[in-house]
């Protein structure tokens, strides 16, 4: 790099050859800003030589007459010339100028203290921080030489938090900040590194002209983070962080704690394989930064963003404040480190909104924990038999022993529900079975009506006859037989006549073998077709459940289409904040062992879900953050992981009832099980997608209650959407949407309650 566009040129006008050259500078270029207050520091020169003087006018230009012994103003000291500028100042000489300028440092920083900061070299890596932390410490004149490394020019973008005027948009942020400095101090030893870090320029940068005494990291380039930790490491030098957001500081001792892990050891999981890290993609660099960064050391607004970053930001946002406090905080530790007035590595936070506290917003999260949806009393043993009393059909069932019984249950037990919610209780009692629905385990949002609890009922009601039937027994179903409370779902009679009428049938006894098989699956795959003939024989299974009907859409534009109303839908779900709690909070097992303990919810294991996406879950996860993404009306981002899903999908069922009806539902979960358990044997997979049917309903069947006028409005859009996709006529309900794939069988599954814990006798 040539030096002159961030050297100034000095002139000492006391050297004949000096003044010569001065003249000429200023009758070439006749446009020279002159810049002479001379006087005024010889003035302050006087004074704080003598700080307890008081000095009149006339005795500080006496003091002054001596200390120029007998030389011109003008030829005293130094005249520096900034050609980026065209600015020629007059200063003086490079100790008194030195005394003058960190006279205010005096005794923060005593005089050795000075002179040792003055032989320090400092490495900065990366100018948008760094700016901050390398000008801070240029005014405190914390080293002699300081080497910038930075590859990139000055954006519109950056001057958020690069202080600097418009005028150098497009300059090397390197010579940007090695100008800034040598305005400061022309005096102070600045090396530029314009190519940035690299792999070729690392040794230079480390060694030479003497070896670094403290680096400051604040690169983007992950492999550039890490090779330099390990050349700090091989060198024995201390490397600092600062991260802007919360106030976090990052410190190395390498010089202390040669053998100390890079990163304080927080990606010793992780391949360090350089060539590799550097052809990584931005989402597989994900697990790295965010051992590096982990969520919980992140700020509320900070994770949030990060939500929005490739939606609606291009990259992590930074403020000046942040950055300005970075720069105050690294160059305070660096300066301490140097005068070895600290000695420890560590991560600190310095969090000004924590510091500095709203009490009111202390008082509670964005999040209202008080919502009606999550509210509903457990269903009792006294409960279940008072209202087995007032059933009025009589018993017709033949006694079960208990292994039968048990048996039947453990098959109905292994129906699908709403998140794995398992709403069902029963109870065996005059020979009768009773399903009872326990709203403590389904009551939320997304249930309204308790359709999606009402679907799995039906699930339960096939499994129960299908079991029954391999047992060699028949079943008499009589579904909601408590007129107006539908906590009551089913009463069954275990019957040996073959006969009578009301047995129910035996159209799909095939499917029974399937019931221990049948899976969620959630896997992202390439989209493959369904054969012809089994979609047949799915459809037909689904066609013996009278009174609904199957539609199957599998075009590509058909298909684009259900990707972008189910992405949509399930980004309202989320976003909702009862959708949110019932997701995060109710459904999502984050380990295997939750999933073991409570044997209920959705493994996040048995989805296909990679380590940036997990990670995403869990920063969304946190109320705080999905309040700032409702306030700035983001969220996109949720987006993505349904389109993956349905991108590759072979095809979209829908399952439709005549009208709203409760019985229906069931009916309806019925025609949904037999579809599932028919892909299933056909190697065919299956995944409910109800969101945006549960969002219909609420719009349809209750005036959009519980949403706020977005949602309805942004619902009302996709039903418009739907419509194109599947024609319905009112008063036809859709009530079960789900993908088709072809797809290998889940390694994870699902897990269900006991049936001691489901299972009451009377």
């Amino acid at each position: 790099m040539d030096r002159s566009v961030y050297e100034p040129v000095f002139y000492d006008r006391k050297d004949p050859s000096g003044e010569a050259s001065f003249q000429n500078l200023l009758e070439a270029n006749p446009h020279i800003i002159v810049i002479d207050e001379i006087a005024g520091q010889l003035k302050e020169l006087v004074k704080l030589r003598h700080p307890a003087r008081k000095f009149s006018e006339s005795q500080v230009q006496e003091a002054i007459t001596h200390l120029l012994k007998g030389e011109e103003p003008e030829k005293y000291g130094v005249w520096v010339y900034y050609p980026w500028s065209y600015r020629l100042v007059h200063i003086l000489g490079e100790a008194e100028f030195t005394e003058v300028r960190t006279n205010r440092n005096q005794y923060k920083i005593t005089p050795a203290e000075k002179e040792l900061l003055a032989r320090q070299r400092i490495g900065v890596i990366g100018l948008s921080v760094g700016q901050s932390i390398s000008t801070t410490m240029a005014m405190e004149r914390s080293f002699g030489e300081i080497r910038l490394a930075d590859f990139d020019l000055l954006e519109l973008t950056n001057l958020n938090r690069i202080r600097t005027g418009i005028h150098n948009l497009g300059l090397s942020k390197v010579v940007n900040v090695a100008r800034e400095i040598k305005e400061i101090d022309p005096f102070l030893q600045v090396k530029c590194f314009e190519e940035g870090l690299t792999p070729e320029n690392i040794d230079r940068f480390f060694s030479e002209g003497g070896k670094l005494d403290l680096v400051v990291d604040e690169c983007d380039g992950l492999d550039m983070k890490i090779l330099c930790r390990l050349k700090a490491k091989e060198l024995k030098v201390p490397v600092i962080m600062d991260a802007s957001d919360r106030g976090c500081l990052y410190v190395e001792r390498f010089d202390l704690e040669p053998d100390r892990p890079i990163f304080h050891g927080l990606i010793d999981h992780l391949d360090i394989d350089l060539e590799k890290i550097s052809q990584l993609t931005n989402e597989e660099k994900i697990p790295y930064l965010l051992s590096i960064h982990p969520p919980e050391t992140l700020s509320t607004r900070m994770k949030a963003s990060m939500m929005e970053v490739e939606q609606t930001l291009t990259t992590w946002p930074q403020l000046a404040s942040a950055v300005v406090l970075g720069g105050g905080m690294a160059a305070d530790v660096s300066r301490r480190i140097i005068l070895g007035h600290f000695h420890t590595s560590g991560r600190y936070f310095v969090d000004l909104e924590e510091l500095i506290a709203d009490e009111q917003r202390k008082t509670g999260s964005q999040a209202d924990k008080s919502n009606e949806f999550r509210h509903a009393p457990e269903l009792t043993l006294d409960d279940m038999t008072a209202l087995f009393r007032k059933i009025q059909t009589p018993a017709q069932g033949i006694a079960l022993s208990r292994e039968a019984l048990e048996s039947l249950i453990e098959a109905a037990n292994m129906a699908p529900s709403a998140g794995n919610n398992q709403p069902w209780k029963w109870l065996y009692a005059d020979n009768s079975l009773v399903l009872f629905h326990d709203r403590i385990r389904s009551l939320s949002f997304g249930d309204y009506e308790d359709l999606a609890s009402f679907l799995a009922f039906g699930s339960c009601v096939d499994n129960l006859v299908l079991k029954a039937h391999e047992l060699d027994m028949e079943v008499i179903t009589d579904l909601l037989p408590l007129e107006g409370d539908r906590r009551v779902i089913a009463r069954f009679h275990l019957t040996a006549d073959k006969n009578d009428p009301a047995i129910e049938k035996h159209d799909v006894d095939h499917l029974s073998p399937v019931i221990g098989l049948r899976h969620t699956n959630r896997k992202i795959v390439k989209r493959q077709a369904i054969a012809p003939e089994v979609m047949t024989t799915i459809k037909a299974d689904a066609a013996t459940v009278n009174g609904t009907d199957f539609q199957v859409v599998d075009q590509e534009q058909q298909l684009q289409l259900a990707e972008d109303i189910i992405a949509a839908a399930e980004r309202i779900r989320i976003m909702h904040p009862e959708g949110h709690y019932e997701f995060f909070e109710q459904e999502i097992r984050w380990t295997t062992e939750e999933s073991e303990a409570t044997r209920d919810g959705i493994d996040i294991a048995t989805a296909d879900f990679n380590f940036s996406e997990i990670m995403g879950l869990k920063i969304a996860s946190n109320p705080d953050v999905m309040g700032h993404l409702r306030a700035w009306k983001g969220g996109r981002g949720f987006e993505k992981i349904s389109r993956k899903t349905v991108a590759g999908a072979s095809a979209i069922g829908l399952v439709t009832v005549p009208s709203f009806d409760h019985r229906q539902f069931i009916l309806a979960g019925r025609a949904a099980h037999r579809i599932w358990l028919s892909a299933n044997q056909h190697k065919v997979a299956l995944q409910p997608m109800m969101a945006p049917v549960l969002h219909f309903v609420r719009l349809h069947h209750g005036q959009g209650y519980g949403m706020d006028e977005d949602m309805r409005r942004e619902t009302a859009a996709l039903w418009d959407q739907f419509n194109e996709l599947f024609t319905l006529q009112d008063p036809v309900v859709p009530v079960f949407l789900c993908r088709l794939f072809i797809g290998d069988v889940p390694e994870v599954r699902s897990l269900r309650r006991p049936v001691a814990e489901v299972l009451y006798y009377l």
